[in-house]
């Protein structure tokens, strides 16, 4: 015991304990270079992409608003461009009752507020009904409200939907028909029915409902 604490309080401690320390330092200073050269040497991974799209060739992802989806949309149910086939009346008359475009408004025979989907054309019970335009007859429904009716696909995503119709029809399902062509009769049905003797006429463009008045345009 006495001889360690000579050494300690000796030279031969003090050299020692500093080419512990430098040794130390040496190799913490190799240790760090190599660290710093393996990083500079390492490639990044191939699908590594900068987070900052203004300075790289990645297109950004462009997001669309609620007014850039609406106009789409107006697009989309307005354009009649594609039509152009011979469009007409169905049958000739006054419209009574304008399409709602999707607001409520109150059924004077239901005495509910529903929307208003179509037009509704003065006719007397028994007008011949015809197509508004060239298609094919896709349905032939007899609604308990609506009474008979018949839907014609007129083609580029465009339905004529016309409700009110005696049973006695002049077509049937698939049946191909020419603008201008007789498909049916009016006659009373309970929807409307305390409005005058009329046809209800609507269109749809890609099965959205859309004004009856601008398609026949």
């Amino acid at each position: 015991m006495e001889k360690f604490k000579e050494f300690i309080k000796g030279k031969g401690f003090i050299a020692a304990l500093a080419l512990a320390i430098v040794a130390f330092g040496i190799a913490g200073y190799v240790t760090y270079d190599m660290t710093v050269k393996d990083i500079e040497n390492t490639e990044p991974p191939a699908n590594t992409l900068p987070v900052d799209n203004n300075v790289s060739n990645v297109p950004k992802e462009e997001s669309k608003t609620q007014e850039d989806e609406n106009s789409e949309d107006t697009d989309d149910v307005n354009n009649f461009i594609n039509i152009t086939a011979e469009r007409m009346m169905p049958v000739e008359g006054e419209i009574i009752n304008q399409y709602s475009n999707g607001e409520l408004v109150k059924s004077e025979t239901l005495g509910v507020w529903k929307t208003h989907d179509g037009i509704d054309i003065a006719a007397e019970y028994g007008t011949e009904v015809k197509s508004a335009t060239s298609g094919k007859v896709i349905a032939v429904r007899d609604d308990p409200l609506w009474g008979i009716c018949v839907i014609i696909d007129h083609y580029d995503g465009y339905e004529g939907h016309y409700y009110g119709l005696d049973k006695a029809l002049s077509v049937k399902e698939q049946t191909v028909v020419d603008a201008g062509q007789v498909i049916g009769r009016t006659a009373e049905f309970d929807c409307e029915s305390k409005l005058a003797p009329h046809l209800h006429f609507a269109v749809k463009c890609n099965d959205k409902w859309i004004d009856p008045s601008e398609f026949l345009k």
